[in-house]
């Protein structure tokens, strides 16, 4: 009789585990895109998603603003624009995006790296820990930089329908020594180039929130880099709904740029 009762304990505690672990997948949010990343190659620019209801979205996250008017970076559910001129603000939460990734970040692994030299470095070790490279991440990397570039946009004209790569070759590009700051962005599997940057999509912004922007490049200090990996369980995308030209169509990137 012992034995069954202490059979049936042992039963239920495994049970319990299995049902509190699914629980957990099945609350784990997914990442919420607003449009993809092929739109905005295709030139469409514009989304009717506003800043307000991207925040009911996400905690965490980047994108950009309607005509591409400056960075977006999400981070601590603050919603940030870096503007063509490289300040840095709070979004007006009426603004409206064209593009955007966000997510509520939550922490599942977390490490340090020492002795890397510069943003290739960083990538490559963050690949060869994730525990799947065929899974989507929410990545936060809290780093200091010798030196850093990043990059931000010009407001276009609203009939401006240049594809992304070809606006980006003079897009404004702003450097800064011994910075320290936060790294946001994602891990996205090759399969997922079509909706973002892959593999990895990362925008930066300063300790002191004044320097920000899309990491282009930079040389790290010999200072512990902290990086906390959120393994998401997949994404939900919504598209835009009056934008002419995203209805149009869209013709094939031979060679998709993993960063812009």
């Amino acid at each position: 009789m012992r034995n069954k009762i202490a059979g049936s304990a042992v039963f239920y505690i495994a049970l319990l585990k299995f049902l509190t672990s699914n629980a957990q997948i099945h609350s784990e949010k997914p990442v919420f895109h607003y449009s993809v990343m092929d739109a905005l190659r295709n030139g469409a620019y514009t989304g009717e998603f506003t800043i307000a209801e991207l925040r009911e979205k996400g905690n965490f996250g980047i994108g950009t603003y309607n005509y591409l008017d400056g960075e977006m970076i999400v981070l601590e559910g603050i919603c940030y624009r870096v503007d063509a001129s490289g300040a840095v603000s709070i979004a007006e939460t009426s603004l409206q995006t064209p593009f955007a990734s966000v997510a509520f970040f939550k922490s599942d692994v977390e490490f340090e790296l020492s002795n890397v030299k510069n943003i290739e470095e960083l990538q490559n070790e963050v690949i060869k820990r994730l525990p799947s490279s065929n899974k989507l991440y929410a990545i936060r990397i809290d780093c200091t930089f010798e030196i850093i570039t990043v990059g931000s946009a010009k407001r276009l004209g609203e009939n401006e329908t240049t594809g992304l790569a070809e606006l980006m070759k003079s897009r404004p590009l702003y450097s800064k020594e011994h910075v320290s700051g936060t790294m946001v962005g994602f891990y996205n599997p090759p399969y997922f180039s079509a909706i973002d940057l892959s593999p990895f999509h990362f925008h930066f912004i300063s300790k002191d929130r004044t320097y920000g922007g899309h990491v282009m490049s930079g040389k790290l200090t010999a200072a512990a880099i902290k990086v906390s990996l959120d393994q998401k369980p997949g994404c939900e995308v919504i598209l835009p709904q009056q934008n002419s030209v995203f209805n149009k169509p869209w013709t094939k990137e031979n060679n998709v740029k993993s960063a812009y």
